[in-house]
């Protein structure tokens, strides 16, 4: 995921910085009600409720989990540690990245099951293509525990070499080894798998039908939408959702869209959630009706991800989208009202709305300038600069100075309009805050300010590498090559200490105006600094000691406990931190409804970090509601920043460590709003 604060985004990679974009650009036209009829009537035998009943709206903060999850996440069963010793050597050369010596291959065939296993998962977490030859030979052991390691190994790697030894996994006799096929041959990429995989829908367990209709999401395959059809009343919920889940991916609206629709009143509302999701990503106006009705739907996650589908589909013929999503902001969640004005702010929410329709929008948008959500009063301020009128503009532009909350200041300065570069050229300048000033050179690089020109070059010799980092992408923007040599001394006086946003901020300004080859070349000479030490102390591999950590926020308290075996240097890493004090104060600077929470960033703008960074420690373990995972901006860039999924996002699974589970206060993760701040993190002995 991006690691970012402002503009709220969904269903993103967890980065570190994401304030540009956002995820949804669509809508559609309405369905004629005797076309429902016909739809309720030809799909009566599947079970499902005919769309478009109203439920109640949830009562003031129902929040994201009003129930436990339908399938509780464990630690998946591991083998006894190796030989301490061996252990340690084995941590060692995963946290140096270190194949090629040979030492990881020589342990793969370790008369040790323990040791093989552990192995595998190290040459795993390299991602080093050069091994799968030496992964595949165990395959065939005889210890399933060492069998299902070289499968998830062979996933992480995803090279397509693997597809033959993996697709003869797909009929182990350990139940667990197959799963884990499946969901390796998804990674993989291959369509050529898509066969094979679509097979376990109809006559697998229900834990093969689950992967296997993640894996024919990752695959896209066009030929599996048979398949998945059938499968789309499956009597498993866990499997319902992920079905239609694989079906966003594949774009066939005249057969997908009503089947989908059929889910729109699914006992489950994370089944709900998914069915308007998917129904969005068909980009069709078939869906419109089916979304409309949606907004009433009782859980917050089923309205905003209807909210985010009918911006999708950004259907502009169709009457009253624009009014009902003027009236979302009334809801009583603020996760579905940064949601509605987020939608408010495209062009097609207004496309089909008469002058007194549009009054009242807009009367709307100007009341909620006041919310108590500093996310949606910035919203609302980005849908007033491109659609008000001239005294709005005056009054959004009022709260660069009076709004209490950076959150918003920085959105307004996000959607700042062309023309008037005078505020943002202004805020380029100290004692301005830092994300202030950062989201000012974002922005006029964005407008291609050319005023801003020699402002931005002093912004080189900055102080703030985030600061240097944003003058370089403006300056980037702007094709300034006059700036080079400076661009070129930032990196080599400021890159190896910086965050990985900022180094690679600047690093890519280079490419864009040097070349790679330049740019390739400075950062050979001064590469980053992470936390490998000198020399590795004897206990490096034992797991911490510490059991969890509860975390005092401003909403409420969030406990969650450790996985210790699967990420014990993540976790370390995390308790070194917390024992210093380094969490406590710091705001949650990123809040995506029914995806994420986020934080960790001492500057608060999404990009900072502790100035250093760790590796990932990919395991098994699955981003169900409540994981906790640490945030990066590519591989092994993990620092402080870390998230908790709101709801199931397997997409995230096998590329951001997940260290950690809420075990109390999910209640609390559901109504954490940006700005909201983490007091004190204690751990737990």
């Amino acid at each position: 995921m991006t690691r970012g604060g402002g503009r709220v985004e969904a269903g993103r990679v967890i980065a570190r910085r994401g304030r540009t974009g956002t995820p949804f650009h669509a809508f559609a036209r309405l369905v004629r009600p005797g076309a429902v009829l016909a739809l309720v009537a030809t799909c009566a035998s599947c079970g499902m409720h005919a769309p478009g009943a109203v439920k109640a709206l949830p009562p003031p903060n129902s929040g994201i989990m009003r129930r436990p999850p339908a399938t509780t996440p464990i630690a998946p069963p591991t083998l006894p540690a190796p030989p301490a010793a061996i252990a340690r050597a084995i941590a060692v050369a995963e946290d140096q990245r270190r194949y090629a010596d040979g030492e990881l291959k020589t342990l793969l065939g370790h008369a040790s099951p323990t040791v093989r296993a552990r192995a595998a998962l190290a040459v795993g977490r390299l991602q080093d293509s050069t091994t799968v030859p030496d992964v595949v030979s165990l395959l065939g052991d005889a210890n399933p525990a060492v069998r299902r390691e070289a499968v998830f190994a062979l996933g992480q790697i995803a090279h397509r070499s693997a597809r033959g030894p993996l697709e003869l996994k797909l009929k182990d006799s350990d139940e667990e080894t197959v799963e884990l096929a499946i969901e390796a041959l998804g990674k993989l990429g291959d369509k050529s798998a898509g066969a094979p995989i679509a097979s376990f829908l109809k006559s697998g367990t229900p834990a093969q039908r689950r992967e296997a209709a993640v894996a024919l999401w990752r695959l896209a395959d066009s030929t599996a939408l048979p398949a998945l059809l059938a499968a789309h009343a499956d009597p498993d919920p866990d499997v319902r959702w992920r079905v239609l889940y694989a079906l966003e991916k594949i774009v066939a609206p005249q057969r997908v869209v009503l089947v989908v629709a059929l889910h729109l009143n699914d006992p489950e509302w994370t089944t709900r959630a998914y069915a308007a999701r998917t129904i969005g990503r068909q980009k069709s106006t078939r869906g419109t009706a089916y979304l409309l009705g949606t907004l009433r739907d009782a859980e917050t996650p089923v309205v905003v991800n209807a909210i985010r589908a009918l911006q999708m589909i950004a259907d502009s013929t169709t009457r009253g989208v624009g009014l009902a999503l003027a009236r979302s902001l009334a809801h009583q969640d603020p996760y579905v009202r940064v949601t509605a004005a987020t939608a408010l702010a495209d062009r097609f929410a207004w496309s089909a709305i008469d002058s007194a329709g549009r009054a009242a929008a807009l009367d709307s948008v100007r009341a909620h300038l006041d919310d108590g959500d500093a996310a949606t009063r910035g919203a609302c301020a980005r849908v007033l600069l491109g659609h008000g009128t001239r005294a709005d503009r005056g009054r959004v532009g009022q709260m660069l100075a009076r709004d209490s909350s950076i959150y918003t200041r920085t959105a307004v300065i996000a959607a700042w309009p062309a023309g008037d570069a005078a505020p943002l050229r202004e805020r380029l300048e100290q004692p301005t805050p830092l994300f202030e000033r950062m989201s000012a050179a974002d922005r006029l690089g964005e407008l291609k300010e050319r005023s801003a020109t020699r402002r931005l070059r002093a912004g080189l010799a900055d102080t703030s590498a985030l600061f240097v980092a944003s003058c370089s992408g403006a300056l980037a923007a702007l094709g300034d090559t006059a700036s080079v040599p400076a661009l070129a001394r930032a990196w080599a006086d400021r890159a190896r200490d910086a965050d990985a946003d900022a180094r690679n901020a600047i690093r890519d300004a280079l490419r864009e105006l040097a070349g790679p080859a330049f740019a390739d070349s400075l950062e050979k000479k001064n590469p980053a600094r992470n936390a490998q030490p000198a020399s590795y102390p004897p206990d490096f591999a034992e797991p911490p000691r510490a059991k969890g950590a509860v975390l005092h926020t401003t909403a409420g308290d969030i406990e969650w406990v450790f996985y210790r075996d699967e990420a014990p240097q993540t976790v370390k890493n995390f308790i070194r931190l917390a024992e210093r004090g380094y969490f406590n104060g710091l705001a949650v600077h990123r809040v995506v409804p029914n995806f994420v929470v986020q934080d960790g960033d001492p500057t608060g703008t999404g990009s900072g970090g502790p100035g250093y960074t760790i590796r990932c420690e990919y395991n098994r373990l699955r981003y169900e509601p409540g994981m906790v995972g640490m945030a990066l901006s590519g591989k092994d860039t993990g620092g402080s920043q870390w998230f908790i999924t709101h709801s199931p996002q397997p997409h995230l699974n096998g590329r951001y460590t997940i260290f950690a589970r809420v075990v109390r206060g999910m209640e609390v993760v559901s109504r954490i709003v940006q700005g909201d701040r983490v007091t004190k993190v204690e751990i737990q002995k």
